[in-house]
C-alpha cells in the first residue's frame, strides 16, 4: 500500500511541475516605484474586514485625512461633492451585505469608485482608500478600490490579492471557515493528536501554516432531485468561479466605457463569447456525469435545480437556498411581467433586424457591430443602445431565479448566490438563466447569413493528419490562502502565520498535438481547435449531428503559425492555449517576492495579463472507461490582426473574424468536405484516486 501512495505522489508530481506558472511573452520587470505601490495595495486588502487594525499603516492615515479638506487633489471636484453629499446622509453599514445587483448599493459603489478614480496622484489615492478602508462597508470598499486599481493609469498591472483571499467565506463553505477560526484561537493545538485532519508545518521564513481540508457542497442533498451536484466539482471550482468575477469586473455592467480608454466596439462581443465558452464547457461536463441536455424552464413555472449551500456571509447570514419544489414567489411577480416584456422587444429586435435606441432611431442589427449592439442590450450595461427601453435582461433574470427575499431596506438585503458574481457559478439556475441567453444570440446568428465556401476555405493548404496524446483527467489537490477568514488582534500577528485550505480540483494530464499540414505556399495561417460532444446511442447523420451541436463546441486554443510549401509538421502543447491561465501564485507567496524584490534580493516579473480559464478544467472529467467526444481542428488566412488592451486579460487578438469563428454560426454539409477543416473523435479517461496500477501505467 505505501509503495502504490507513493507511486501515485510522484506521478501527481511529475504533472504538477509541469504546471507552474510561467513568464509569458508580456512579461516585464518591476521598478521601485511598482513595487512600493503594490505592497501597498496588498496591505490595504488584507483583514479588510477589521477597520480597526491600530498597528496597520491605513488606520493612522486613514483616521487622519479628510477628503473634504483635500479637496483640491482630486481632478473632479464635482465628484467629492456628489460622495460626500451621499456620504453624510448614510451609507451602507459595515456589517450589511453588499451587491452591485441591488440599485441602492450599486449607486454608492460608482460614487465611491469615482472618488478614487479622480484622485490626482497615488499619494492621494492611498490616502483616500486608507480612509475608505475604515469607513465604507468593505465589501463594497473592495471592490471600489479593486476596481480603481484596474483602471488608474499610476496603478495599471498592479495585482490585487485573488477574490476568493479576500473574502474566503463565498469560496470555502463555513465548516471550512470555522475550522480556520479554531486554528487561529488554539494555534492548532491538539488537532494532529486527536486526527481532526490539521497539518502545521513552518515554512522557510518560519511562518506557521495551518491546513484544513475542504470539500464540495454535501448537505441538504436529496439524490432523487439534486442529481446537478454530481458537478460540484465543477461549479464549486474555487477558481472558476473566481475567474468569473474577474471576466465580469473587467467590464463593470454600471461602467460607461466612454469615459475611459477602453475598446468599446467588442464589449458586447466579450459578454457573448464569454458565457458561450462557460457554458459549452459546462454541457461537455454534464456529459462526463451523464446529465444530458439542460432543461428549459419557463418564468411563470420555473421548475429549477434546489440550490443547497453551506456558504455564510462574513456578518454570519447565510447565503440563501432555493428548495427543488420552487415556485416563483409573490413578491416577485411583478418582475416576472417585466423580464417578459424586455424578451419579447429583444426577440422582435432580432427578428426584425433593428433596435430602438434612446432618440428613437431604428439601428440596424445585421452590421458588423450588430454582435456588439445586442450583448451590451442584453447584459443591460451602460453603452446599451437604448438602457430605459431593454431594461437589464442578465440583472433582473438573476434577481428572479435566485428567489431571495425582495427587502427594501438596503440595510438589511440579503441578495441571492446569483447577485455575487464570485458565487454565481455555484448555482444551478445560472445555466439554465444564461442557456435561455445563449438562444437569443443563436437566433441572432441562424438570422445571419450561413459563412460560405469563400469564407471558410484556405485554399492550397489542407490538414492531412492531427496526432493527440492519450486525453486523462484525474483529481488533484490545489491549496488556497484563506487568512482573511479569521480575525487578528494587530496586523503584525496577521503575517505571523498562514492558514490554508486544501480542495479537490478536477485536473488533466498535460498533452500535445501534433499537426501534419500541406501546403502549396508561404502563408500565414490561424489554428483554431475545438471540443465539442460525440453523440453517443442516438442516430444522427454527420451533418444533423452538427446542425444541433455545433453550438457546444468548446474553444480549446486559437494560435498562428507560418505556413511552408509542401508538408508542415508542428506541434503545440496544451500548456500554451491562450485562452487559460497557469495556476496563480498564493498571497503568501507573492507578496513575499515583492519584499525580496524591494530588498534586492531578487526580480520581479509581472504580466498584464492577471486572469484566465482555469487550466486545469481544460478538459472535461470523461469516464473510468473512457468517453468519446469530437476534436474539431480548423486553419484559416491570417487576416487583419488587431490587438486590444483589455482590463485583467492583458493583449487580446481579434483575428478579423467573430470569436469562436467559424462554429459561431449554423454549419453547412461543407464543412465536413473542405481541405482545411478536419474532425477527430478522441477518448477522455478519467483515473480513480485508487486505481494506482493504471496511474503508474499512464505516467
Amino acid at each position: 500500500m505505501l509503495r502504490n501512495c507513493i507511486v501515485f505522489a510522484l506521478a501527481l508530481a511529475a504533472v504538477s511541475a509541469n504546471i507552474m506558472p510561467r513568464t509569458t511573452s508580456d512579461g516585464r520587470t518591476a521598478d521601485m516605484d511598482y513595487l512600493l505601490k503594490q505592497k501597498k495595495i496588498f496591505d490595504v486588502l488584507m483583514y479588510v474586514d477589521q477597520n480597526v487594525l491600530t498597528d496597520h499603516e491605513c488606520f493612522e492615515i486613514g483616521r487622519n485625512y479628510d477628503v473634504y479638506v483635500n479637496i483640491d487633489y482630486y481632478n473632479d471636484k464635482e465628484v467629492v461633492t456628489q460622495f460626500l453629499n451621499i456620504y453624510k446622509l448614510g451609507m451602507l453599514k459595515r456589517d450589511a451585505i453588499f451587491t452591485m445587483y441591488k440599485p441602492e448599493h450599486r449607486d454608492e459603489v460608482m460614487l465611491l469608485y469615482r472618488l478614487l478614480y479622480v484622485a490626482k496622484d497615488f499619494n492621494t489615492f492611498y490616502k483616500t482608500a486608507c480612509w475608505a478602508r475604515l469607513n465604507i462597508n468593505p465589501m463594497m470598499f473592495t471592490i471600489a478600490f479593486s476596481t480603481a486599481v484596474l483602471y488608474r493609469e499610476d496603478t495599471k498591472y498592479i495585482r490585487v490579492p485573488a477574490i476568493y483571499e479576500i473574502y474566503p467565506n463565498l469560496f470555502f463553505d463555513s465548516k471550512v471557515i470555522r475550522e480556520a477560526q479554531n486554528v487561529k484561537m488554539t494555534r492548532g493545538y491538539g488537532y494532529n493528536i486527536h486526527g481532526l485532519g490539521m497539518l502545521k508545518r513552518h515554512d522557510m521564513d518560519s511562518v506557521e501554516t495551518y491546513y484544513v481540508q475542504s470539500n464540495f457542497t454535501d448537505i441538504c442533498l436529496n439524490p432523487m432531485y439534486e442529481y446537478e451536484y454530481r458537478l460540484n466539482y465543477f461549479m464549486e471550482d474555487v477558481d472558476l468561479n473566481a475567474y468569473y468575477y474577474y471576466i465580469r469586473m473587467m467590464y463593470p455592467f454600471w461602467m460607461d466605457t466612454k469615459d475611459y480608454n477602453l475598446p468599446k466596439n467588442i464589449r458586447g462581443d466579450l459578454y457573448y463569447f464569454i458565457h458561450k465558452q462557460i457554458m459549452s464547457r459546462y454541457y461537455l461536463e454534464r456529459l462526463s456525469q451523464g446529465l444530458g441536455s439542460i432543461e428549459d424552464f419557463t418564468f411563470d413555472r420555473m421548475d429549477l435545480p434546489g440550490f443547497y449551500s453551506d456558504l455564510s456571509f462574513t456578518n454570519g447570514v447565510s447565503v440563501p437556498k432555493r428548495d427543488w419544489w420552487n415556485i416563483v414567489p409573490f413578491y416577485k411577480l411583478h418582475y416576472v411581467d417585466h423580464i417578459k416584456k424586455i424578451e419579447l422587444r429583444i426577440m422582435e429586435a432580432i427578428d426584425l433586424g433593428y433596435v430602438w435606441d434612446s432618440q428613437g432611431k431604428q439601428i440596424s442589427l445585421y452590421t458588423p457591430d450588430g454582435l456588439n449592439v445586442l450583448g451590451n442590450i442584453i447584459e443591460g450595461n451602460c453603452d446599451s443602445i437604448n438602457l430605459k427601453y431593454y431594461g437589464a435582461y442578465d440583472v433582473l433574470g438573476r434577481d428572479i431565479l435566485g428567489q431571495n427575499f425582495d427587502c427594501k431596506c438596503k440595510d438589511y438585503y440579503v441578495p441571492s448566490t446569483l447577485q455575487l458574481l464570485s458565487t454565481s457559478l455555484r448555482d444551478p439556475a445560472f445555466y439554465r438563466l444564461y442557456d435561455r441567453i445563449m438562444y437569443f444570440f443563436q437566433r441572432y446568428k441562424a438570422m445571419l447569413n450561413r459563412y460560405t465556401k469563400n469564407e471558410v476555405e484556405f485554399q492550397g493548404v489542407r490538414i492531412e493528419n492531427v496526432e493527440i496524446d492519450k486525453l486523462v483527467t484525474y483529481f488533484d489537490k490545489k491549496e488556497y490562502l484563506i487568512n482573511n477568514a479569521v480575525a487578528v488582534d494587530n496586523y503584525k500577528e496577521g503575517k505571523s502565520f498562514n492558514i490554508k485550505a486544501g480542495q479537490r480540483i478536477l485536473n488533466y494530464k498535460p498533452f500535445t498535438y501534433k499537426f501534419s499540414v500541406n501546403s502549396d505556399k508561404d502563408v500565414k495561417a490561424v489554428v483554431r481547435i475545438f471540443l465539442g460532444p460525440a453523440v453517443e446511442g442516438e442516430k444522427y447523420d454527420d451533418y444533423s449531428y452538427l446542425q444541433y451541436y455545433y453550438r457546444y463546441f468548446f474553444m480549446l486554443d486559437e494560435f498562428e503559425y507560418s505556413l511552408k510549401p509542401g508538408m508542415n509538421s508542428f506541434e503545440r502543447s496544451s500548456m500554451d492555449a491562450q485562452f487559460f491561465k497557469q495556476e496563480y501564485l498564493t498571497g503568501d507567496v507573492y507578496y513575499k517576492k515583492v519584499l525580496k524584490a524591494i530588498e534586492a534580493q531578487e526580480t520581479f516579473i509581472y504580466n498584464k495579463r492577471v486572469t484566465g480559464f482555469p487550466n486545469h478544467l481544460m478538459l472535461p472529467m470523461g469516464t473510468v472507461d473512457g468517453m468519446r467526444y469530437k476534436l474539431f481542428v480548423y486553419i484559416g488566412p491570417y487576416e487583419d490582426v488587431k490587438t486590444y488592451e483589455v482590463p485583467y486579460l492583458g493583449n487580446v487578438k481579434y483575428w478579423g473574424k467573430s470569436f469562436g469563428f467559424p462554429l459561431d454560426r449554423p454549419v453547412t454539409p461543407m464543412f465536413l468536405k473542405l481541405d482545411n477543416c478536419y474532425f477527430k473523435d478522441v477518448i477522455i479517461y478519467h483515473l480513480k484516486d485508487y486505481d494506482m496500477t493504471m496511474i503508474s501505467k499512464v505516467f
